[in-house]
């Protein structure tokens, strides 16, 4: 497919078009199995044009992580925890929005941070330093709502912030990303569905539950 002339006047949406359509590809085929032919032919570019915004298949993968992953991580799973100080109910209603508008294309391929992650991390330095600055932020957001929980009641005191951050920041990873193997929505739903409501558990002995077991809460893709 040849380039619009309107698209070679615009190089920022050429550039975002490449990010957008090569994080498609590397969702799906991981960063080895991708192909630049398919981002191109997706977006109808050719390979100079590539080039023109990219030194390499790797400097691709850094804006992919940074303008593609990062923000989408910070609209999903960060911006609902900002402005509460009940982050029990926070993560369990913005777990449910994410898993009920997910794609089946979404929940089959997992989580795109822990793919790269678990590909990438052992293999290169650079790359592992990309994707440690967005696990850092979201961690840090798990952690900031937890201690204006505390602060608000609706947290123990005793609770450790920090490793709570920690804990549920690698169990959405986990959880997430077993579909790709699994292909089993209905059990990641139900082990999200129960790790939220143990999560009830970090509330004051004499605070009001939440509870959520089951099924019935969340709604996923079959199909």
């Amino acid at each position: 497919m040849a380039p619009s002339l309107g698209r070679r006047r615009d190089p920022k949406g050429t550039r975002a078009l490449l990010v957008e359509n090569a994080f498609h590809e590397i969702h799906a085929h991981g960063y080895a199995g991708a192909s630049l032919e398919r981002i191109l032919a997706s977006s109808g570019v050719t390979k100079g044009a590539l080039y023109h915004h990219f030194k390499s298949k790797a400097d691709l993968l850094h804006a992919v992580i940074n303008d593609a992953i990062r923000p989408m991580i910070a609209e999903r799973w960060m911006k609902p925890l900002a402005g509460t100080d009940d982050p029990i109910r926070a993560m369990a209603e913005s777990t449910r929005a994410i898993m009920t508008d997910a794609t089946p294309e979404e929940l089959r391929c997992g989580c795109p941070l822990n793919n790269l992650s678990q590909e990438l991390a052992g293999a290169d330095e650079e790359f592992r330093k990309h994707l440690d600055r967005v696990a850092h932020d979201w961690r840090a957001a798990i952690q900031a709502v937890f201690e204006r929980g505390q602060r608000a009641g609706n947290v123990r005191g005793d609770v450790d912030c920090a490793t709570i951050a920690t804990l549920v920041f690698a169990t959405y990873q986990g959880l997430i990303g077993s579909v790709k193997t699994s292909r089993d929505q209905e059990s990641v739903a139900a082990g999200l569905s129960m790790f939220l409501d143990l999560l009830e558990g970090l509330r004051p002995w004499n605070a009001p539950r939440d509870r959520m077991r089951g099924l019935s809460w969340i709604m996923i893709h079959t199909d």
